[in-house]
């Protein structure tokens, strides 16, 4: 990846435990993730050290909840001083496989060239996302309905006006602008980009062929199209820009709302539309078999009707082999607080994520424990 992508995207930040404490300071106790910690006997955990360091970094979709898990996993334990870096997903896991940093987070699961180059890596599933796909057009008031037909076509430079026939017939009935699309994509390593690719190949292989689903394809040739660094540069330059479309992940919603931008209903296979609300995510993740003992799952294009269809795991990307017993420690058991206080309403409905279901949960906590040092 060029150095110069990864440093404009890079946002690091190491919280004072003063300030985590004040921000976390709640007198609501945590809840339990979808009630599966409490399903299994608890596992052998390890208790956190009294001092040592934990650094991440990778996808900027996870950056919103990865800061609040710092702030309320340091308030417990000051002993602890985490550092975080919004990057992406490429980057989240090139750098845990380097060494880097001890923790690497990634809107997919890594592909066959990645586990080929780092074999000792594993993807661990800490939470359920969506991709949003948005758009400025202020005069619309109901979501849109979208396929992944015609955003395949969209991105192909096929689909170039906003009246375009294939999108009034999803939308009967709605009044449609002539203006000219304007296509916005990440120009870095996303894995948001993977998810997104992988919807549009599921409903429409043909414009949109597996040769394209990549953290950082080969994009159409599409005149006017614009690409962006992070989630962040996605939302403003949409909203910057008049009859744009982007993608980004739900835990963006707040600054999507605030740029006046508008989220999809997108089709799901069932042929339903549905948007990126907690039901639809978790009538997703419920429609699909239970999770390989990797992680490594799709959870792309659900037959579920009530589903959303670019859903995922988000993972943490980590070397099963740490540079000590102390630092796999810290490891096992921030990951573990992770998916079970920190997959508590009080921080996934900040992002607009929902807990694993019980059968995943239960997979992430054997690859934490086989974490060691």
């Amino acid at each position: 990846m060029d150095r110069r992508i990864r440093l404009a995207c890079t946002a690091a930040t190491v919280i004072p435990f003063a300030v985590m404490a004040a921000a976390c300071s709640s007198s609501t106790p945590p809840a339990t993730p979808k009630a599966s910690a409490t399903a299994a006997a608890t596992p052998a955990i390890p208790a956190a050290p009294a001092s040592g360091t934990l650094t991440e970094t990778g996808s900027s979709v996870m950056f919103p909840l990865v800061s609040e898990w710092q702030a309320g996993y340091t308030a417990k334990y000051p002993g602890i001083k985490i550092s975080t870096a919004s990057t992406n997903s490429g980057t989240g896991i090139t750098d845990a496989g380097q060494g880097l940093v001890n923790l690497g987070t990634a809107d997919a699961y890594m592909n066959a060239s990645d586990t080929a180059q780092y074999p000792t890596l594993e993807n661990i599933p800490v939470g359920v996302d969506a991709i949003e796909v948005i758009y400025n057009l202020p005069g619309l008031s109901a979501p849109l309905n979208l396929s992944g037909t015609v955003l395949a076509q969209i991105y192909q430079g096929k689909i170039t006006t906003w009246n375009d026939p294939a999108i009034a017939k999803l939308n009967p009935g709605v009044t449609l602008p002539s203006s000219t699309i304007v296509t916005i994509h990440r120009a870095d390593s996303s894995g948001s980009t993977v998810l997104f690719a992988q919807y549009l190949n599921a409903q429409d292989p043909t414009d949109w062929p597996s040769s394209l689903i990549s953290s950082t394809p080969t994009w159409p040739t599409v005149a006017g199209s614009l690409a962006e660094t992070g989630s962040g540069s996605m939302v403003s330059t949409a909203g910057a820009t008049p009859n744009s479309i982007a993608y980004v992940g739900v835990s963006y919603s707040a600054q999507i709302a605030a740029a006046k931008l508008s989220a999809a209903a997108l089709a799901n296979a069932a042929g339903k539309y549905a948007t990126a609300t907690p039901a639809a995510l978790t009538a997703a993740v419920d429609s699909f078999p239970t999770a390989p003992a990797n992680g490594a799952e799709s959870l792309i294009d659900t037959k579920a009707a009530a589903g959303y269809p670019i859903t995922g795991y988000e993972y943490a990307i980590v070397n099963t082999t740490q540079s000590s017993t102390t630092q796999a420690d810290i490891l096992q058991n921030f990951l573990y607080w992770a998916i079970t206080t920190g997959s508590s309403s009080s921080y996934l409905g900040k992002v607009g994520f929902v807990a694993l279901p019980k059968a995943t949960f239960d997979v992430a906590v054997n690859l934490i424990t086989s974490i060691s040092g």
